[in-house]
């Protein structure tokens, strides 16, 4: 006797929209910008501080909230990494801008923050897919960045913490050029 049995259908792939909850509070910390240049501008250290502290507290709960809505996704991933990098490249530039924060160290580690994005661009397209290239060194030097920041918002004397910054994110985006650019990218597609 022969099998003429059909084998079940696989459940499709699930498609999370990139307008979910999440991503709205990734997108909110937009919204910490003006208030920041306001509060800087006008000299006003609490309160640069305070927007600081939101910005990053909003970087922490999108992934919280990606988890209880489950809708994590590549695109979120990336919008979250792309998002830490223009609020905290931007706000840095600000509080060099008025004096706040040492120029050369913030333009080295401007620099190091586009070098790396742009290796994240080539680990995706080397991937052939939307893939946010996870480093736990790197997320812990962005939130250092965050620190650093709420120093230069905090009044303090930050040339030292600034300087030591740039060797330490000099290594870990080096350490990361190797991974994203030589190493092989598990699951890639070719």
């Amino acid at each position: 006797m022969v099998s003429t049995a059909v084998p079940a259908p696989t459940a499709p792939a699930r498609v999370v929209s990139p307008w979910n909850p999440a991503n709205a509070v990734t997108a909110s910390r937009f919204l910490c910008l003006p208030p920041f240049v306001w509060a800087v501008h006008g000299g006003h250290h609490q309160w640069a501080t305070i927007i600081i502290l939101v910005c990053g507290l909003l970087d922490k709960l999108d992934g919280l909230v990606a988890k209880i809505f489950d809708c994590r996704s590549p695109f979120g991933e990336m919008f979250d990494a792309i998002t830490d990098g223009i609020c905290y490249g931007f706000c840095l530039l600000v509080v060099a801008w008025y004096g706040w924060a040492p120029a050369i160290p913030v333009a080295a580690i401007l620099i190091l923050g586009l070098a790396n994005t742009a290796m994240r661009g080539i680990y995706a397209k080397r991937a052939g897919r939307t893939v946010n290239y996870k480093s736990y060194a790197m997320e812990r030097i962005v939130a250092y960045t965050g620190y650093l920041i709420g120093f230069a918002t905090g009044g303090m004397e930050v040339t030292y913490f600034f300087w030591a910054y740039v060797p330490m994110m000099t290594i870990i985006v080096l350490h990361d050029a190797k991974r994203m650019l030589i190493d092989a990218v598990p699951g890639a597609q070719l």
